[in-house]
């Protein structure tokens, strides 16, 4: 029987694990391509150009010497002729030489340039889109996942350790007013305390800003002076001066584990003695001459571009009239009407404002321009007033954007005719306003503060689950973003390969026409063309790509899936990517409970397996049957349904709806790629060498051993597997074997049992890492047939054998819940205990050695008689 290999593709050759190493390998290959082709085309030109200059040779003034002299002087006849006739010759030589050389440039070199720079746009175009869009993308989207799953797992870590301190220490500077210390009598019980209130509490925020506004002197009194004046006087003199002197008393002590403050006397304003002498009263130059015109305003600059205020102002009202406009909700804020978001404003800039050239970048810098440092626009929903170019920010056009040049010129107006005086009515609420900036920070910054007053561990345990559900949500995109990309490469590497064949059929065409053109020259070339056509014969394109694929491939398809990992869940919430010793544990719920493993397969493959036996009997013919496992199906159609598959909760049935729209192809090749996504493989990674040393390599003289000491040492081989690989193993076999035994073709069984090895072999053992050797070796093939052919003999009596070893109970140490033997009033005042037998029992149990000895017994003394 003929040796049977898998066809090599670029679909199934240039894969790596990073996706990276093996496009990239491709395409330099590709690349070296491209200056093949420029090569052969200096090397055309050059023989052209050579062929035209022997034609201007041949072609040329013909050397004479002078008239009379020579052959000039018409003596010898016959040798004149001759020589004549060799001149004639030599120009018709020159003559074919240039047709030569202009068919060469016309026909052959100039036409194969024009595809060569079309080709090498098209392997540079796909370079860029794929390397630098698509996968650069994928690797900074996994570096976000990276660093969401560090933070998840630092925050969930740092809310269990506040949760033990809050439980465990209670008199900690963790404690909290919601959990309460321990009374030593009940004397020290006082009646609850009720919090503050949240207008309280910004109530008492503004009074502690007031007070830090106002010019506080060293001691402990704070004396603030006002002068009221009066607006009926043309004088501005004073009418009314008080002096208010107000006493601040030092925080009330809070008694420490008591939570009870000591009430603060009402503070009592005191009259200051007068000033002596009285200051005199301010004076205020009032003049009459009319101020000078204002200046024009000047121009607005937006990313560069520098525009007038009226400019900008009908730019926005054109937005405003142009963009769709419309309510947006907000929870507890209310609703907003005549809102845009900001990725649709920075297109609607780069599609209307010539100045930017189309750039993303300036339309995104013009628009946080007009938000951030003008004003113009308003953000909705979110404190502060910061741009993002995104379709979750909300935004509003304030009013003075559409009359932008009369709103700045009443600010220079309304800044120009500002009195001093008015300045100096209340230095205390202007130092507090500059200080604040606005009220919205003021209550922004009390309701921050009323945020912080939590306990610690409940702050932690929020953040912890917000981080989880970021890291959920991050894994699953980032798994879809992978499924694109594995699609798109699968997608580009079926058409790199037709276009690299089609650059060296391309380049025969070329040769064989080259060879042609040069055949026209006269008999004493054919030699020489002879052997240039033989060597142009013995050229096979696709034998040269069969190279390219052997002598730089970088590994077949090899998919790693990214699961959701939870510390708190017990299960994955996915079926394909998984740990099966995981999923047959139970996950991490099952260091705590006393449940056995499973037993059974993962329904996910059960399902699958049940839709293909009911897809059979559908199918035609029985060779359409074992073509099942055999055709290669597009990635799009088996994405699909897997992600279909991942969409069933876990622990819920498989409705038949989800098989429905899918071919038995499309079914076997999912349960190919569920086979393939294990980590680790079903025969897992140490599986590799050891099944290795099994088969003899290729070229080895050893003596052949026999079958049945063969079949042994794969049994003490899958020994070593877990269970539930065993069981999975067991299913997909039998399912193949059974779709052997019940279906009757002219193909021998052998020959489609090697095509299943070919295609399935490293779905069930493959190893961690690929190299040059790993991509030759054999062995997953033989076992995949040795496995099949015998499957009665190796893989039922293994999960007996494995049974009964697993059934022998071994001792686990269980990882057990922290308990408080602390002694606590809670625990006393259950019964009534001697709190200093308690402290001597837990004294000795730190110290055994402390513990007296015990009396020795002795007998009661007789009654006296």
């Amino acid at each position: 029987m003929p040796a049977l290999t898998l066809p090599l593709t670029f679909a199934n050759s240039f894969w790596s694990q990073d996706y990276r190493q093996g496009i990239e390998t491709l395409f330099t290959k590709l690349e070296h391509g491209i200056e093949e082709n420029e090569e052969i085309i200096i090397f055309i030109r050059a023989r052209a150009n050579a062929e035209i200059a022997l034609a201007t040779f041949l072609l040329g003034p013909q050397i004479s010497n002078s008239k009379g002299r020579g052959f000039n002087a018409d003596d010898g006849a016959s040798m004149l002729m001759a020589f004549r006739g060799l001149q004639a010759e030599s120009a018709a030589q020159g003559e074919a030489h240039r047709t030569v050389a202009k068919e060469l440039k016309e026909l052959v070199v100039e036409p194969f340039a024009e595809w060569a720079a079309g080709h090498k746009d098209r392997i540079l175009g796909t370079r860029n889109a794929i390397i630098d869009g698509w996968l650069k993308s994928y690797e900074l989207s996994q570096g976000e996942t990276d660093k969401l799953k560090h933070q998840y797992l630092a925050k969930i870590r740092r809310a269990d350790e506040a949760e033990d301190d809050a439980k465990f220490a209670p008199n900690s500077e963790l404690a909290d007013n919601y959990t309460t210390s321990p009374r030593v009598a009940p004397r020290d019980r006082a009646n609850p305390q009720r919090t503050a209130s949240v207008s309280e509490r910004i109530a008492q925020r503004f009074k502690e800003l007031q007070h830090k506004a106002t010019n506080a002197r060293p001691s402990d009194e704070i004396i603030s002076t006002v002068t009221v004046f009066d607006d009926k006087s043309p004088s501005s003199q004073p009418d009314v001066n008080a002096t208010i002197e107000s006493r601040e008393k030092p925080t009330p002590k809070v008694d420490k584990g008591k939570g009870k403050a000591v009430d603060e006397p009402p503070r009592v304003l005191l009259s200051p003695p007068p000033m002596s002498p009285t200051l005199p009263p301010p004076r205020v130059d009032i003049r009459t001459t009319s101020p000078a015109p204002p200046h024009p305003a000047p121009p607005i600059l937006l990313a560069g571009l520098a525009l007038p205020p009226a400019a900008v102002s009908d730019l926005l009202k054109r937005a405003a009239s142009e963009l769709r406009l419309r309510p947006v909700k907000f929870p507890i804020i209310g609703e907003y009407k005549d809102c845009f978001h900001g990725e649709e404003f920075v297109v609607w800039l780069v599609e209307n404002v010539q100045g930017f050239g189309g750039s993303l970048d300036r339309a995104e810098d013009a628009a946080k321009d007009l938000t951030e440092r003008d004003g113009l626009l308003r953000r909705v929903g979110e404190f502060g007033n910061a741009f993002e170019s995104s379709d979750e920010a909300f935004y509003q056009f304030r009013p003075k954007a559409f009359n932008l040049e009369a709103e700045l010129a009443k600010q220079e107006l309304s800044a120009n005719a500002a009195s001093p005086v008015i300045g100096n009515l209340s230095p205390v609420a202007d130092n507090f306003m500059k200080r604040s900036n606005t009220l919205v920070s003021i209550v922004s910054k009390v309701i921050v503060d009323g945020r912080h007053s939590e306990p610690f561990h409940i702050r932690a345990r929020a953040e912890a689950d917000a981080a989880d559900k970021a890291y959920r949500v991050a894994v699953r995109k980032l798994d879809r973003q992978r499924l694109g990309l594995v699609e798109r490469l699968e997608e580009t590497l079926k058409t790199l390969q037709k276009w690299e064949l089609d650059r060296l059929r391309a380049v025969k065409t070329l040769l064989l026409q080259y060879q042609g053109t040069l055949a026209n020259l006269p008999a004493g070339l054919q030699s020489s063309l002879d052997r240039s056509a033989t060597l142009i014969t013995s050229y096979q394109p696709e034998a040269d790509l069969r190279v390219l694929i052997e002598r730089y491939r970088t590994g077949p398809f090899k998919p790693v899936a990214h699961v959701y990992e939870s510390l708190v869940h017990g299960e994955a919430d996915v079926y394909f990517g998984i740990d099966l010793r995981k999923w047959a544990e139970g996950g991490w719920s099952s260091l705590r409970s006393d449940a056995p493993p499973k037993d059974h397969i993962p329904e996910v493959l059960t399902a699958m397996l049940n839709a293909l036996n009911a897809t059979y009997p559908k199918l035609p013919t029985d060779s359409e049957k074992r073509k099942t496992w055999i055709y290669e199906v597009p990635m799009s159609a088996v994405h699909h349904l897997r992600e279909g598959l991942n969409t069933v909760a876990p622990g819920h049935t498989f409705p038949d709806e989800v098989f429905a729209n899918y071919d038995a192809p499309v079914i076997a090749s999912t349960v190919k790629l569920w086979a393939l996504e294990l980590d680790p493989p079903l025969a897992t990674w140490e599986g590799w060498d050891d099944i290795r040393r099994i088969y003899p390599s290729v070229g080895s003289s050893s003596e052949e051993t026999n079958d049945q000491q063969h079949l042994q040492d794969l049994q003490v081989a899958l020994q070593r597997l877990p269970r539930i690989h065993l069981l999975v193993l067991e299913a997909i076999f039998s399912h193949l074997k059974n779709l052997i035994e019940t279906t009757t073709v002219e193909e021998e069984d052998e020959v489609y049992m090697t095509k299943l090895a070919l295609s399935m072999g490293r779905n069930i053992l493959r190893p961690k890492v690929e190299n040059e050797l790993s991509i030759q070796d054999r062995h997953p093939t033989l076992l995949f047939i040795d496995l099949l052919k015998h499957f009665s003999e190796i893989i039922p009596p293994t999960i007996a054998r494995k049974k009964r070893d697993s059934d022998r109970k071994i001792p686990l140490r269980k990882r057990t819940a922290p308990v408080d033997m602390r002694m606590s009033r809670s625990r006393l005042s259950v019964a009534n205990i001697d709190t200093r037998e308690i402290l001597e029992e837990q004294m000795f149990a730190k110290n055994p050695s402390t513990r007296p000895s015990p009396r020795p017994a002795t007998s009661p003394l007789p009654p006296l008689a």
